[in-house]
């Protein structure tokens, strides 16, 4: 077992699965892995000023804000700033926020407008007594944050504007009856390298590897994630963008969690949410563009493809258990992009020797 993903896939074997198993190391994931990096806001389109919600929940469990003030919006700490207390509970349209403990106020910016009680404080208030705000960024419908990020974002979505260039000056707009949460019985990381590869999709996906060309199925690595484009063997509605013919599928990896499916009607996002060892809750968010490709071809029925995806991951979390699995191999011209995410996976987790 090695820490030690050896650059050469040839010759490459697999993480050590103790990742998926054990508690110490999960803890080590959440750590080096999540709370550095670019995380998708999971709110949808808000309709209400301040939209609370929770930054990977199970793993991050930080409480945020989503705030809108006419066309400004703002991701913001949802603890005031004096003992500790949650703000919002829950989506509110009121002009600014007040501690229901002890009457803190403040606008929709973050910034403290009262505080009862203060009026002998010396120093007060300071800078910290304003609500943090982490960074935020937006691209397309897509909002991100993070609380301590390591990479630069731009270089980051760099090729998450790439994809939605499909839908250039189209209305991407959300899609609540067609978004959904599911619980899976197995580790995040699972989940991604299962996604990374299209190895699985003749044995897996029936339905889906019929209106795909899997001779034509390729990977492309990226500095920070992986696209994957997928070929229709049959006639359906081809990405309007396309520069190659009958491309009917961009499915992009970002690192770690994140992907983001385009198809002819528009894109479903796929947030994986680690909630403990051998847990994560898969958000499925769909955005829509074009009504009228909507159930066609290979973005056509996603829950069955969801559905096939969760059970084979399940099993291959139990595997990880079994004290008679070795560790595998990668195939060479298949699992390009599950041995880029065990790279970087390992080089966060650090050397071997530290752990």
């Amino acid at each position: 077992m090695s820490w030690e993903i050896d650059e050469d896939i040839s010759r490459a074997g697999t993480i050590d699965p103790r990742i998926h198993t054990d508690a110490a190391l999960h803890q080590r994931c959440v750590d080096r892995a999540l709370l550095p990096s670019w995380q998708l806001v999971p709110v949808g389109e808000p309709a209400q000023a301040i939209t609370p919600f929770t930054l990977l929940e199970g793993s991050l469990d930080e409480p945020l804000l989503l705030t809108r003030d006419g066309e400004a919006e703002r991701v913001l700490s949802n603890v005031c700033t004096h003992r500790g207390a949650l703000l919002a509970d829950a989506p509110s349209d009121r002009a600014g926020l007040r501690c229901p403990y002890h009457g803190r106020r403040f606008d929709l910016a973050g910034a403290m407008t009262g505080c009862p009680g203060f009026e002998d404080a010396a120093d007060f208030p300071r800078p910290e007594d304003d609500l943090a705000a982490p960074a935020f960024e937006r691209v397309g419908p897509l909002r991100f944050v993070s609380l301590a990020p390591r990479l630069d974002f731009d270089a980051w979505a760099a090729p998450l504007r790439e994809s939605l260039a499909e839908f250039e000056g189209e209305a991407l707009r959300f899609d609540p009856a067609g978004s959904h949460g599911y619980e899976l019985d197995a580790s995040w990381a699972l989940y991604c390298e299962n996604y990374l590869e299209g190895f699985h999709v003749p044995f897996v996906h029936p339905g889906l590897n019929a209106g795909l060309d899997f001779s034509r199925y390729r990977t492309e690595l990226l500095p920070h994630g992986a696209r994957q484009l997928g070929f229709a063997s049959g006639e359906e509605p081809r990405l309007a963008q396309a520069t190659e013919d009958g491309l009917v599928a961009d499915y992009l990896w970002l690192y770690p969690n994140l992907m983001v499916n385009v198809y002819a009607w528009g894109i479903s996002v796929n947030l994986v949410e680690p909630r403990g060892v051998g847990r994560a809750r898969i958000r499925y968010l769909r955005w829509v563009a074009r009504p009228e490709h909507l159930g066609v071809g290979a973005g056509g029925d996603l829950g069955q493809v969801e559905r096939e995806d969760q059970e084979i991951v399940r099993s291959v979390q139990r595997g990880m258990a079994s004290r008679l699995y070795p560790g595998g191999r990668f195939s060479p011209r298949h699992e390009t992009g599950a041995h880029h995410f065990q790279r970087l996976l390992a080089a966060d987790l650090g050397a071997p020797e530290s752990l």
